[in-house]
């Protein structure tokens, strides 16, 4: 069963009072963010670690994916290129010690030439030995690049629905196109003035096509309920928990 994730950074709570709030809504499922205050990798030893998987369980949560969403510059400016490798690679770790499915990453655009740059390479070093699947939600990135062109590449496809809509490209279309290089989505629609918003209010995104796609298609990465920038998270996100669980799943 796909079970829908909150990212408890939405809530703009500290992580535990963020955990306990998704709990109350009805999710199963959460997402975190690992440049969140308490939730940043280095703050987190082995015994706090312990304790977060302890909150989650006592909870009945799923970690399903770990967030880090910094500048793509970052991947690719000298001043910063260190320091943000080191933190996706603690983001990975991180996703592996708490059974997260998906590491959510935005990466920079792929070369004119579609080489990959030296960020790139390195993180598809890590990638490739990591129990957690790595991505990109970057249109233009070495992922989703490197699906189109039938290269191989340790970093998967994340979907962000919106992203696609606002190209556009049909999500449903770009789910059987992925295929099993699609290791995260994210799903939230575009309103008639191109705001994000809900899928329940949206005009873009059909969630039962997106759920039978998923299914069809073997899915095994995080669904996020991606409710960043909705006017009203909370709403939003009951709203399209009750939807997408009203979906009859194929095999019902």
């Amino acid at each position: 069963m796909l079970e829908p994730a909150v990212p408890i950074s939405v809530f703009d709570l500290p992580p535990r009072p963020g955990l306990a709030l998704a709990s109350r809504l009805g999710f199963r499922a959460v997402t975190l963010s690992a440049a969140q205050a308490g939730l940043r990798p280095r703050e987190l030893d082995r015994s706090a670690r312990r304790g977060l998987l302890a909150e989650l369980r006592r909870l009945e949560l799923e970690c399903t994916g770990i967030e880090l969403f910094l500048p793509r510059e970052h991947y690719e400016q000298a001043e910063y290129i260190d320091r943000a490798l080191s933190a996706a690679c603690q983001a990975i770790t991180l996703a592996e010690d708490l059974g997260a499915m998906t590491v959510f990453l935005r990466l920079p655009p792929a070369g004119p030439d579609g080489s990959a740059s030296e960020a790139i390479r390195e993180l598809a070093s890590a990638a490739a030995g990591a129990r957690a699947r790595v991505t990109d939600v970057s249109l233009d990135g070495q992922a989703l690049a490197s699906v189109r062109s039938n290269e191989e590449l340790p970093i998967d496809v994340a979907m962000d629905t919106a992203a696609w809509l606002s190209e556009g490209s049909d999500p449903i279309a770009g789910i059987v196109e992925l295929d099993k290089r699609l290791g995260g989505i994210r799903l939230v629609d575009l309103d008639a003035n191109g705001l994000r918003v809900p899928a329940s209010v949206g005009r873009g995104l059909d969630l039962d096509a997106v759920r039978t796609g998923l299914e069809t298609g073997g899915f095994t990465g995080s669904v996020v309920l991606d409710a960043r920038g909705w006017a009203d998270p909370i709403k939003g996100l009951v709203n399209d928990l009750e939807a997408w669980r009203t979906l009859r799943p194929l095999s019902g």
